[in-house]
């Protein structure tokens, strides 16, 4: 097939693909699109976020990696394909950035699948980097992506991780490790102890070592919707488990405190587990939240708060009577709480 060098861009090739005569020139196009075009973007990215060499031999890693491009190709050559037989679908703009952003998407999901509790680590901490105005992560010239204080964004270091048996001054609870602290005192702590920013990567490996999350080698995942509650009843130890559950349960009282107030009344006073029993209790015991903090936010006097404590969870019919509205208001707040919520969590999952 004969036609102009200077024609050779990913997109003047894609579009030569979508208008061919012929099967046996658009079957010659697709597989010069693949070629020339996709697998090069596609092997760079994989070599880069996965650490392997695409060469046939080496680690479980580097298999996967070679699996991933052959699956990513298939799903490329079917995309690309029944694009031709429907013209009339949304047209791919730019194919250089669509294999790109498909690329990444798919080391994003074998992260997730393969080492689950590290990128519910990381998913957490960028997020807590992105909401508190006191951080900042960005991405320096360098295309790394570094984590520290705002209005210091400039290109860091690798820092080392600090002693997590190492004692430091807390302002309430006195002398506090920092694998106790909640995420944000954690941050702030290692940015000051570091001096200047970390690379975003390696903020990740030092957290994970200060909680000891670290993710089995070979276990199969497949946590699907009961992960959560999997947490309150499975009775096989976990060295994490008391850690996984406060890193939840901080971006959940994150997001509780965005409530109106009888939206958070109607959910935390009723708050339960999948056996019925109070959850409330968890705050206080995971250092997410104290008994005070709780009840300024319901808007309670700590005494009456107190009171309750032994009775968590209430049901609904009390909870109407307290704050002077019915039974059926408290369950619709409860609703609209839990929507909100989850809206908001699909959203910070996806960021």
């Amino acid at each position: 097939m004969q036609h102009d060098p200077k024609d050779d861009s990913s997109d003047s090739m894609l579009a030569r693909f979508l208008s061919a005569k012929s099967e046996s020139i658009s079957d010659e196009l697709l597989r010069a699109i693949i070629d020339e075009h996709a697998d090069p973007i596609i092997k760079k990215i994989l070599r880069s976020k996965l650490r392997v060499s695409l060469n046939g031999r080496g680690t479980q890693q580097n298999q996967d990696a070679l699996e991933l491009a052959g699956d990513l190709r298939a799903s490329i050559i079917a995309t690309l394909r029944a694009l031709r037989q429907t013209p009339n679908q949304t047209a791919i703009a730019n194919f250089s950035d669509f294999v790109a952003i498909k690329t990444y998407s798919a080391c994003a999901d074998y992260f997730r699948e393969k080492h689950p509790q590290r990128w519910r680590l990381k998913s957490l901490l960028r997020r807590r980097l992105r909401q508190n105005p006191r951080f900042a992560l960005w991405q320096a010239e360098d295309k790394r992506w570094y984590a520290g204080f705002s209005g210091r964004q400039e290109t860091g270091s690798e820092a080392e991780a600090p002693d997590a048996s190492e004692s430091i001054t807390h302002p309430t609870d006195g002398r506090l490790s920092v694998a106790q602290m909640k995420s944000d005192e954690f941050l702030g702590v290692l940015f000051e102890r570091s001096g200047r920013p970390i690379v975003f990567d390696e903020l990740v490996r030092i957290a994970a070592d200060t909680w000891h999350i670290h993710d089995p080698p070979s276990e199969s995942i497949d946590t699907g919707d009961s992960e959560r509650d999997d947490l309150f009843t499975s009775s096989e130890p976990r060295v994490d488990l008391a850690l996984e559950q406060r890193l939840f349960f901080e971006q959940v009282w994150i997001e509780v405190c965005q409530l109106p107030v009888l939206q958070r009344a109607a959910l935390l006073l009723n708050l339960r587990d999948s056996r019925d029993g109070g959850m409330i209790s968890f705050l206080p015991f995971l250092g997410v939240a104290s008994k005070e903090e709780l009840a300024r936010l319901l808007e309670m006097p700590y005494a009456d708060f107190q009171k309750l404590w032994n009775e968590l969870p209430l049901d609904d019919l009390r909870i109407a009577q307290m704050f002077g509205i019915t039974r059926q208001q408290v369950i619709n707040l409860r609703k609209t709480a839990r929507e909100r919520l989850a809206r908001r969590m699909r959203k910070l999952e996806e960021k």
